[in-house]
C-alpha cells in the first residue's frame, strides 16, 4: 500500500510538471509579444502531405508567415482558423501562410484537424523531428515567424494571436512588395 501511494504522489507531480513547466507550450503573457530581429531563415527541411521535401527556398519572392503547431497545442488549435481567414485576406502569390506540424507519428492527426475544422487557405506541411523548432530556438507553442522575400527573419511571435487583429495586416501589408 506504501509503494501505491508513493507511485502515486510521483505520477502527480509528474503530470502536475508536464502540464505547468512543458516548454513547448508557452502560456504566459511575457512570452506572448512579437520580437522583431533580422537574421537568416532556417535551412532544415519539411514535407507536405505526400511527405515531398521543402525548403524556405521554395517559397523565396514570397512574405512567409512560418507557424509551428501541434495537435497536442490547445492554443495551436484555437488560432488555426485564425491563420486560415489571414491568408484569404492576401494574395498567395506575395504571403504565404505555412502551418508546419510537428507532430511525431502519423500525419493523419494533423490532416483530419485540417479538415474537421475547415482549414482550406493554408497548406499543410510536417517536421516531426522537431528540427526546425531547435534551429530557430523557439521556447514554446505555438511559434510563429515571419520570413522576408530574400529568406531572412524579420520578426518572430510566441504563443497564441489573432492572426486577423489590424496590427498584423497592417505589419505584413508594410513587407509585401
Amino acid at each position: 500500500m506504501k509503494l501505491y501511494n508513493i507511485i502515486t504522489k510521483v505520477s502527480l507531480l509528474y503530470a502536475t510538471l508536464f502540464l505547468f513547466c512543458n516548454p513547448l507550450y508557452a502560456e504566459t503573457d511575457t512570452l506572448k509579444k512579437i520580437i522583431f530581429e533580422e537574421k537568416p531563415g532556417f535551412t532544415s527541411s519539411f514535407e507536405d502531405v505526400n511527405s515531398k521535401k521543402h525548403l524556405l527556398n521554395d517559397f523565396s519572392g514570397k512574405l512567409i508567415l512560418v507557424n509551428l503547431w501541434a495537435t497536442w497545442c490547445e492554443p495551436c488549435k484555437e488560432e488555426m482558423p485564425s491563420l486560415d481567414r489571414l491568408q484569404s485576406k492576401f494574395d498567395k502569390n506575395k504571403f504565404e501562410v505555412i502551418a508546419i506540424n510537428l507532430d511525431r507519428g502519423p500525419k493523419a492527426k494533423a490532416i483530419s484537424f485540417f479538415s474537421d475544422n475547415n482549414i482550406e487557405n493554408i497548406a499543410l506541411y510536417f517536421d516531426s523531428k522537431n528540427k526546425i523548432p531547435r534551429e530557430i530556438k523557439a521556447i514554446g507553442l505555438p511559434a510563429t515567424i515571419l520570413i522576408d522575400q530574400n529568406g531572412i527573419q524579420v520578426a518572430k511571435y510566441l504563443g497564441p494571436a489573432d492572426w486577423e487583429d489590424q496590427y498584423f495586416i497592417d505589419l505584413f501589408s508594410k513587407y509585401i512588395f
